[in-house]
């Protein structure tokens, strides 16, 4: 019964909508990229890794507002949000495996280490721990946050729509 309802509210999704998920998910995974390889780590951090500054996420609001207010119902705001989280984890994902594997040469690192066969597969790994230690929980968490308070802000300055 809730699928039911969920189908018919998700059969009018656009061409519009779908170009707007895109988009969030590619701004996200373009703030994730410049912190992984652009930003030397903080000093004094135990992991010594990159994470989001203060910079990085309020751009990533700004953005999740902008993209909220695109999508008007809350039902398309949640689901923009999972597949645009979903999306930009995996193009995040992809571009650090590649990168890490070819541009680094941790392809050849690892066969040299006695990790003969898989070794795309401990790449694709490091780069998925990556990805995620610096998009969670901060980045998660402001993406729907910004989402929300965009699609409220839009109906709140244009209620005609939706």
């Amino acid at each position: 019964m809730l699928i039911d309802q969920m189908k018919k509210r998700l059969r009018n999704i656009s061409v519009r909508d779908i170009a707007v998920v895109m988009g969030w998910a590619a701004t996200i995974t373009l703030m994730t990229i410049i912190a992984e390889y652009a930003k030397p780590p903080r000093a004094g951090s135990y992991a010594h890794g990159t994470t989001f500054d203060a910079l990085d996420l309020a751009v990533i609001l700004a953005t999740s507002l902008a993209f909220g207010m695109f999508l008007i119902d809350l039902v398309k705001i949640f689901y923009g949000f999972i597949g645009a989280i979903s999306l930009s984890i995996v193009m995040s994902v992809i571009y650090s495996a590649l990168y890490d594997f070819y541009v680094l040469g941790l392809g050849k690192s690892f066969s040299e280490a006695g990790f003969p066969g898989w070794v795309w597969e401990w790449v694709t790994w490091f780069a998925f721990f990556r990805v995620f230690r610096i998009i969670f929980p901060a980045g998660i968490l402001l993406v729907f946050i910004g989402g929300i308070i965009g699609g409220l802000v839009s109906d709140w300055v244009w209620p005609h729509r939706g």
